[in-house]
């Protein structure tokens, strides 16, 4: 193994142990068979990826923007996946936090993925999120 290839694995290992939440990842798409008892088509719920996972607020400031008269508030949030598995992910997905072994009140806590994952040689995949609860 090279230098770099025992760095990363290193790194990577360390990164997984610092995943402290259980998120599962879903898409939901327009059912296509009738419910008949209501006559509707239910939405369909896709799991991506369930398991371990970081959810990060990278920092306390808060930027706020003022578009048309409305005051907007906004904090950077970022789900942090065990490399190997952005390519279940896609932007859009909703990530729901299942569980959390330091933090309760993360516990509920519904993210919407809002872009693509760093890629290459990083220790995890950092996928910006919103908040979507």
């Amino acid at each position: 193994m090279s230098i770099l290839g025992g760095a990363l694995a290193m790194g990577r290992a360390q990164a997984n142990a610092r995943m402290s939440e259980s998120v599962t990842v879903t898409t939901t798409t327009p059912g296509t068979t009738m419910d008949e008892t209501t006559g509707t088509y239910p939405d369909v719920i896709v799991s991506h990826y369930a398991g371990i996972a970081r959810i990060k607020y990278p920092t306390l400031t808060v930027s706020e923007k003022t578009p048309v008269g409305q005051t907007l508030a906004a904090q950077d949030v970022t789900l942090h996946l065990p490399v190997g598995l952005a390519s279940q992910v896609s932007v859009d997905d909703v990530v729901t936090v299942t569980g959390s072994t330091v933090d309760s009140d993360l516990i509920g806590c519904v993210f919407r993925i809002k872009g693509l994952a760093q890629a290459g040689q990083v220790s995890a995949h950092r996928f910006p999120l919103r908040s979507d609860s």
